[in-house]
């Protein structure tokens, strides 16, 4: 729980998908609890308008309506897409404060971020290494910040585990590939999520699943250039192409929000590496990274009979993540950063 503090901002119009990708099949989007529980935790009234409930059209007209009506000392965008015109953007920037959050700026800056920007009056990154491009296109007033995860209501304490090791992501051909090589190795690894056979879970589910699991994998979802990948599943190779044509393909990971849901849910983490994960855990010390399926092999078998290094490294990262990395605290900082 983050406690409330005086800001200088205290009404925000929140802009944003209410389903993930907008589409009603794929389940609720984090953004209800991400941004409107997170601004009323620490005392800022919000209004939201849910981009996919509305025709493109009057969308626009809706948020410049509502943003004359409501008067928000932020309007605070959470765009996929196109959904906003150009000239709505640039109307509400003369007239308010406004800030939109790109977290996927690794692999879309060039073909979405570098066109939207300037458009905003402040720009979220998740990407420091993106800092630079956006001051270098014109756009100074870049903050940084992270994904985060919902908080946890469950105390920490020893359980009794259920599985060995376990993954919750969609699936796609390495992490397909990837299982595949850790059950032929000895290693029963459960998934969860879009096009496994358990299906997608709810958050209380996937709590259930981080607690109750030895080992959390965190399997990356970038375009894959290793061969084994490619003769396993032939899709994969379709992929290494167009990342070599198209501009908006994820060629490489990057930290995502199950880097910190993990650890708040209660779960240890074994995850790919990802450049500046090492600004929110301590490696080795709150978790645990590989570079390689080899490498990731080696490390679960040794963490399998090293039950007490496991769990101390385990309670280690639950604290801190639980203390640093909700979206209240993200939240918090965000605005901070605006108001002063």
């Amino acid at each position: 729980m983050v406690k409330k503090t005086n800001l200088v901002i205290k009404k925000i119009l929140i802009v944003a998908l209410k389903y993930s990708y907008g589409n009603r099949d794929f389940g609720p989007s984090i953004n209800k609890g991400a941004l409107e529980d997170s601004f009323k935790n620490i005392g800022v009234s919000t209004r939201t308008i849910w981009i996919d409930e509305h025709k493109k059209e009057f969308l626009n007209k809706l948020i410049i309506y509502e943003a004359e009506i409501f008067k928000p000392d932020l309007i605070f965008f959470k765009l996929f897409k196109n959904e906003v015109y150009a000239n709505t953007l640039l109307k509400l920037k003369k007239r308010f404060k406004t800030v939109n959050w790109f977290g996927d700026d690794p692999w879309r800056f060039e073909s979405f971020a570098k066109y939207y920007a300037k458009k905003f009056t402040y720009v979220i990154t998740t990407d420091k290494y993106s800092i630079q491009m956006y001051k270098k296109i014109g756009q100074k007033k870049v903050i940084l910040s992270q994904h985060a995860s919902f908080p946890s209501v469950m105390p920490y304490k020893k359980v009794t585990y259920k599985y060995d090791v376990s993954f919750v992501g969609t699936k796609s051909a390495y992490r397909d590939w990837f299982v595949k090589e850790l059950r032929e190795k000895g290693i029963n690894c459960h998934c969860f999520g879009k096009g496994w056979k358990n299906g997608l879970v709810t958050y209380e589910k996937m709590q259930n699943i981080f607690i109750s699991s030895k080992i959390n994998l965190n399997i990356n979802n970038s375009v894959n250039y290793d061969l084994r990948v490619n003769f396993y599943n032939p899709k994969n190779l379709i992929e290494v192409l167009k990342s070599l044509i198209f501009k908006n393909r994820k060629t490489h990971s990057q930290i995502k929000a199950r880097n910190f849901e993990i650890p708040v849910y209660g779960g240890f983490q074994l995850t790919d590496y990802v450049p500046g994960i090492e600004d929110y855990f301590k490696i080795g010390e709150e978790l645990l990274c590989y570079k390689d399926f080899e490498d990731a092999l080696s490390l679960i078998k040794y963490l399998l009979i090293n039950e007490k290094e496991r769990e101390i490294i385990k309670k280690n990262s639950v604290f801190r993540a639980r203390k640093q990395h909700t979206y209240s605290c993200r939240m918090k900082n965000v605005i901070e950063s605006i108001s002063f």
